[in-house]
Order: structure tokens, then C-alpha cells, then sequence
């Protein structure tokens, strides 16, 4: 990254923008950054049926002969984001791993704060775990896989699943993930002071996120809102993480490692020096993403397609 292309970054990250208030705009402008229409015949949308509810999903299955799923949950701060606008991604990630991709469209906060898209992802997986035959893939063969937000709800539904044996996930995949709840100054993750100001994803930020998603104060310390709360962390699937060394976030991840390890799980841990959140959506960030996709594969135990 050049020092141009780090100034205007460091100045748009002190911009101040606030979350609260602008989200609904934030949102507009993610689907005109990031338009899925280009790539319309590349997935199929499906419809599932909750109790009160319909929860959409899009499709990507261009690999008939494809042996992995993964579910794909997305970021944005519980807040923003949304299959669309991560349709690319999900694209490129079913291409580089020939694999199968569903991508869960999960409500959003503030209008449906915590438990609700947390509530609406746990439910499809279920669907789909019970209904994995029909998908032509094992269910030791399903990954869940999340970036930011995506990776907290990715984790809480491995907690949760664990809990309740509705169904069993065996493996997952931790993008920069947000799994805690406390970014105030009293925080013991050094790196939400010490990266949480001139790298895009603001200290200030963080905090805005977690009070349009977290409504009630108890929830603040609920495992599956913080699974890094989480009181044991016992037979929990297969894990990759991935953190970003220019990220609040950072931190936070290494410790759910460690504490997965603490556990006797099975974990892979890599942070990105140099990398800043959200980098496997940001054209900027191409050599982060192409690195992350090595190491997914690697961890899937597929062939990587570096051509595509």
C-alpha cells in the first residue's frame, strides 16, 4: 500500500462519520459500490421458511461434482451488508475452492437487534444440516464461514449447536472476527486503542455497532452476542482464523485462538501484517484476499485456483 493510498485512508477513517446516524445511507452505498446484477446467473435465491418469518439465501453452485459447503454469513456490524452486496465475494470464494456456497441474508439491527439475526442464521444452518442429504455433500463436509460480524455469528452458532446437538458443524472459518462486546477505553484488547483510529474500522465505530445491535444491557455478556464469554469452549469444530495486524479487531481473535486451543480443539491461526478489516472486500486489500483464499483452501483441504 503506497503512502497516497494510506493518508486518504487514515483521513477518511477520521472523518467521524457516525453509524447511528447514517446506516440507512451506509447501506445504499455498499449496493451501488458493490452491485450483484452483473453476476445474476451465477447463483439461484432460495426461500426459507421460519416460524413469523421467511429468510432469504443465495446459491452459488457452479460445481456440480463440488464435495465442500460453505455456509457464508456476512459482515457489517450486525448493521450493513447483505447477500448483494457480498455476492462477488461469495462468487469468487465458490471459484478459488470449488466449493458449494449458501449465503445467509439475515435481518438486520437496529431495526432487528440481538437475537434476531443471530436467531435467523442458527435456523437455517439447521435446515440445511437437516436437510444435507439432499445437497449432496456429507455434513462433515459443511464449513461455516463468516467475515467481521459474520465470524461473531459463525462462532455463536457453533456454540449454540453444541449446546442444544440440534446438529453438529465440524468445521469453521473466523474472518477478522468481532467477538466481544466491550470497545470502550476500559477494554483489555490493546489493539481496539492502539488500531482504532486511522484504518477504516473506528474504535468509535465498534462502539456504535455493538449499541444498535445490543439493546439489552444483559446481553452485552450473552456468549452467542460474545463468544469470547463464553464460560467453556469444549468441542467446538475444526478452526481457521484469520486476523488483520492493522485492525481493532486483531486481538480479539488471537485470544478466541487461544482460548480454542486452551480448550483442545483443533485451530489454525494466521494474522495478516500489514491488513486492514474487511479486506475480503476491498479492492485495495487484493494480495490480503488471494493470501486468505490459500489459506482457506489449504485448511479445506481442496485444490486452490489461483488462475480464476
Amino acid at each position: 500500500m503506497n503512502k497516497l493510498t494510506s493518508k486518504i485512508i487514515k483521513e477518511i477513517s477520521n472523518q467521524n462519520i457516525s453509524i447511528e446516524k447514517n446506516y440507512k445511507l451506509l447501506r445504499v452505498l455498499q449496493k451501488v459500490i458493490n452491485p450483484s446484477f452483473f453476476n445474476s446467473q451465477s447463483y439461484e435465491d432460495v426461500i426459507f421458511p421460519l416460524q413469523g418469518r421467511s429468510i432469504k439465501a443465495r446459491v452459488f453452485n457452479n460445481y456440480p461434482n463440488a464435495t465442500k459447503l460453505l455456509i457464508f454469513i456476512h459482515g457489517g456490524g450486525w448493521v450493513t451488508g447483505d447477500i448483494g452486496t457480498y455476492t462477488s465475494t461469495c462468487l469468487e470464494l465458490s471459484k478459488r475452492t470449488q466449493s458449494f456456497v449458501i449465503a445467509i441474508d439475515y435481518r438486520l439491527a437496529p431495526e432487528y437487534p440481538f437475537p434476531n439475526g443471530f436467531n435467523d442464521c442458527y435456523e437455517v444452518v439447521k435446515i440445511i444440516m437437516d436437510n444435507i442429504g439432499e445437497l449432496g455433500v456429507s455434513s462433515k463436509d459443511v464449513c461455516l464461514i463468516g467475515d467481521s460480524a459474520g465470524g461473531n455469528l459463525v462462532a455463536a452458532i457453533s456454540l449454540k449447536s453444541r449446546c442444544t446437538k440440534e446438529f453438529k458443524i465440524t468445521q469453521q472459518i473466523l474472518l477478522y472476527p468481532a467477538l466481544q462486546t466491550d470497545y470502550s477505553n476500559r477494554t483489555k484488547y490493546r489493539s481496539v486503542i492502539e488500531k482504532g483510529q486511522d484504518y477504516l474500522l473506528t474504535q468509535k465505530q465498534l462502539q456504535e455497532y455493538i449499541s444498535l445491535y445490543i439493546t439489552n444491557e444483559e446481553d452485552l455478556n450473552n456468549p452467542y452476542a460474545a463468544p469470547l464469554l463464553a464460560k467453556s469452549l469444549f468441542f467446538q469444530p475444526k478452526t481457521l482464523i484469520i486476523t488483520c495486524d492493522n485492525d481493532p479487531l486483531r486481538d480479539e481473535g488471537k485470544s478466541y485462538y487461544l482460548r480454542l486451543k486452551r480448550y483442545f480443539n483443533k485451530v489454525t491461526y494466521y494474522n495478516f501484517e500489514g491488513a486492514r478489516h474487511g479486506f475480503l472486500s476491498h479492492p485495495l486489500e487484493r494480495k490480503y484476499t488471494l493470501k486468505a483464499y490459500d489459506k482457506i483452501a489449504d485448511f479445506l483441504g481442496v485444490n486452490y485456483d489461483k488462475k480464476r
